[in-house]
């Protein structure tokens, strides 16, 4: 994927700052500008030196760029009524290329009109693997196109599918054990700078962020209160996610309740119980709750005992809305339905594996 133009980064927090500053190491990359939505990055890459012209994006209320929702917008239910300050913005040439993580953020919805060329990045539900696409992420990229280009040898396959099984079978994902308060300092520099600078990434308010801090301990606690139940000796599974994830909000027109119904009538009609496996991402107690209670109104077992993949591995069928886990289910020869659009309905474990080696990349 070399670019012969200049690249440009859009930061949104710490966290991305370190995946870029790695994606870039590894991909032998030296941006131009470093585009900052917050403060807290815009201070942190100054105090690094890190290479690059370092510019704060602010905000005006001049007309906007995009009319589409962002994801903040949607999970606050409120419309941000600025837009992006163009005045510090360097003239960008045709060959110009921007390199986001995402992509429906407010701040990338303001700045993507501006390039002709775009590339959209996501961490990849792999051990230290990341996925990229000039289409977009998820069901909007290509990763479909690049696998099936690819020939795949069923004959030397198998040894990489148990591999790939094996290692994902120890592998936890970081959004499990992320901490609550390890962003409380980044967060508030953020909020001083979204009032005392002009900065352009929406932010909630600090009774609003404590109240969040407060929702997601709540919420971890329902979800292990589940920890411990067991499965029956035949099951179907079905995989959550996290309610206000941009997968479920702009890739699925079904919301989770919606999704548990569909998988619960279809594991109805062959007579199979069908386990429900709570995203341990969620944040909104309400969200765990409205699920729980649905699944206890048509006595659904909920479990979120050991792994998911272990889970995966003695079900009979995976219904998801458009989770990784489905994807990784195939490695396991289960029958899965996604109710979202997804990148992988149609592949099977060889597909999976391709994708692994060829499309993802190290991080």
């Amino acid at each position: 994927m070399r670019h012969k133009g200049r690249i440009h980064l859009l930061i949104d927090n710490a966290v991305r700052l370190d995946f870029f500053s790695k994606v870039s190491a590894n991909e032998k990359i030296a941006p131009s500008i470093l585009y900052h939505a917050n403060l807290a990055t815009w201070l942190i890459a100054k105090f690094k030196k890190i290479p690059g012209q370092q510019i704060l994006l602010r905000r005006t209320y001049n007309g906007r760029s995009s009319k589409k929702p962002s994801i903040e917008e949607v999970k606050q239910h409120k419309r941000v009524s600025y837009s992006l300050n163009k005045n510090n913005i360097p003239k960008i040439q045709a060959e110009d290329k921007l390199w986001v993580f995402s992509g429906f953020q407010f701040t990338a919805l303001e700045l993507i009109p501006l390039y002709s060329s775009v590339r959209y990045f996501e961490i990849a539900n792999f051990p230290n693997k990341y996925q990229s696409s000039d289409k977009g992420v998820n069901a909007d990229a290509d990763h479909h196109m690049k696998v099936k280009a690819m020939i795949n040898n069923n004959d030397k396959m198998a040894d990489d599918i148990l591999k790939l099984k094996e290692l994902l079978l120890k592998y936890r994902p970081s959004h499990v054990d992320a901490s609550i308060s390890s962003k409380a300092l980044e967060q508030l520099i953020n909020l001083i700078g979204f009032y005392a600078f002009s900065t352009i990434a929406p932010h909630s308010s600090p009774i609003d962020q404590i109240k969040i801090a407060r929702d997601i301990r709540q919420t971890r606690k329902l979800i292990a209160s589940y920890q411990s139940c067991p499965t029956p000796d035949v099951f179907n599974l079905f995989i959550g996610q996290v309610a206000q994830d941009s997968q479920t909000l702009f890739q699925s027109t079904v919301n989770s309740i919606e999704a548990i119904a569909l998988a619960h009538k279809a594991s109805s009609d062959k007579k199979i119980p069908l386990v429900v496996r709570l995203h341990p991402g969620e944040k909104k107690p309400s969200v765990i709750k409205e699920q729980i209670e649905y699944c206890k109104e048509n006595n659904i077992i909920i479990s979120n005992k050991g792994a998911l993949l272990e889970s995966v591995s003695m079900c009979n069928e995976v219904f998801t809305i458009n989770s990784t886990g489905g994807l990784q289910s195939l490695l396991f020869n289960k029958p899965v339905t996604t109710y979202g659009q997804c990148f992988y309905r149609d592949w099977n474990d060889n597909d999976v594996v391709t994708y692994y080696k060829y499309v993802l990349k190290n991080i």
